[in-house]
């Protein structure tokens, strides 16, 4: 049976639960249909184009603090993916969002898995990118290929109720947020868990068998005039020391801002400290 918004947060204080009811109901997704795949995505704000590529909860609602922050500067667009096997495909189907919301060029901000879209996006449409911000992500093949197989094979295996906790559990363990939004966090991983299919789940493990056949240099970009960014937290169990120290290796030209025991999510954790770091990162480019 279907649980009702009610029922999953109901153990959620009220000023949480209300706070994100008045954010779904101002932020409705728009829906548009390019190469006979429908992505929904949500668009807000007025100035220069910033999109916000989610993480591996795929679902674009997951940046809705920042969002609410980030619309009174930035025309913003974030995507929620839709279950593609190809990294090729997702920034294929931004870049005709940005195309039919007339967006010439953008900054992009990716975290985590988003970090690997923004990073495939900016080599398949360098001239859209205006600066390229990585949050809390990787190169390729830090996750192993075998994992993501033996991922796919037990995603299909197993029955979805089961995937669908396993999934639950694996991402609340993911994430660094305060005590205080522990209650809501706890909720909306729930939410999400309950909308996603075996089909969906699959689809993102075949996204990183893709990736990992890409190979990145430190020359890819040397003639794209952008800016970057890398944003990282010292005690990310997601992205160990040797991928965070890889990627900086990989864009030698980007500036880094660590922060310090934020854990994978640094954006739910600290969002005031995340935003602050991120906009004065993008008003140098003004």
């Amino acid at each position: 049976m279907k649980k009702s918004f009610d029922k999953i947060y109901e153990n959620v204080p009220s000023d949480q639960k209300e706070q994100f009811r008045k954010f779904r109901s101002a932020h409705p997704y728009k829906k548009y249909v390019t190469g006979g795949i429908t992505w929904e995505y949500i668009t807000c704000g007025k100035g220069d184009a910033l999109v916000l590529l989610p993480g591996g909860f795929r679902f674009a609602e997951t940046w809705f603090k920042l969002i609410t922050v980030f619309e009174n500067d930035y025309q913003i667009v974030s995507p929620t993916y839709p279950a593609l096997p190809t990294m090729a495909e997702h920034t294929k189907g931004i870049a005709a969002i940005l195309k039919s919301e007339m967006i010439e060029k953008a900054h992009i901000l990716g975290t985590s898995f988003g970090g690997w879209v923004a990073q495939c996006f900016i080599r398949n449409y360098p001239e859209k990118v205006t600066t390229l911000i990585l949050s809390n992500t990787s190169g390729p093949r830090w996750v192993s290929s075998t994992l993501l197989r033996i991922g796919q094979i037990s995603t299909y295996l197993f029955p979805q109720r089961l995937i669908q906790s396993a999934v639950r559990r694996n991402y609340f363990n993911l994430l660094s947020v305060s005590e205080k939004d522990q209650k809501f966090w706890k909720a909306y991983v729930e939410e999400l868990s309950l909308k996603m299919t075996k089909n969906d789940i699959m689809a993102q493990q075949k996204c990183g068998l893709d990736f990992n056949n890409y190979v990145f240099t430190r020359k890819d970009l040397v003639d794209w005039p952008g800016r970057i960014l890398i944003l990282e937290s010292d005690d990310d169990t997601a992205i160990k020391y040797d991928a965070r120290e890889k990627l900086k290796a990989l864009y030698p030209q980007a500036k880094v801002h660590t922060f310090h025991k934020q854990g994978h999510t640094p954006g739910y954790m600290s969002p005031e400290e995340y935003t602050s770091v991120v906009k004065t990162f993008l008003n140098l480019n003004r």
